[in-house]
C-alpha cells in the first residue's frame, strides 16, 4: 500500500471545502493509496507536466507518485473550472 501525503497547499485547499465533498474527496484519495499500483494515471501537460489527476466529482486532485518509494504527494485539491490555472 501507498503513503498518502498532502502538501500543505492541498491541505488548505480540502480544509476550505465543504463537509461532505471532504469526505468524497477522501475516500477518493484513500481508493487511489490502495490502488496505486494497478490503476490508470492519467498524466498533465503544460505548466503540470510529471504530474497526474484524479478526478473527485467535480474537484480534481494534482499529485506525482513514486513507485519505488510507494508514495503519493497530492499538491493541490480544487474545482475544475480552476485547477488548471
Amino acid at each position: 500500500m501507498y503513503e498518502l501525503i498532502l502538501s500543505r497547499n492541498a491541505e488548505r485547499d480540502l480544509k476550505r471545502l465543504d463537509a461532505e465533498i471532504q469526505r468524497r474527496v477522501r475516500n477518493k484519495l484513500e481508493w487511489l493509496r490502495e490502488n496505486c499500483g494497478q490503476c490508470f494515471h492519467k498524466p498533465l501537460t503544460g505548466r503540470y507536466e510529471a504530474k497526474f489527476i484524479l478526478r473527485c466529482g467535480d474537484y480534481r486532485a494534482i499529485y506525482t507518485y513514486d513507485e519505488e518509494a510507494t508514495m503519493i504527494e497530492v499538491s493541490r485539491i480544487r474545482h475544475r473550472s480552476v485547477v488548471y490555472k
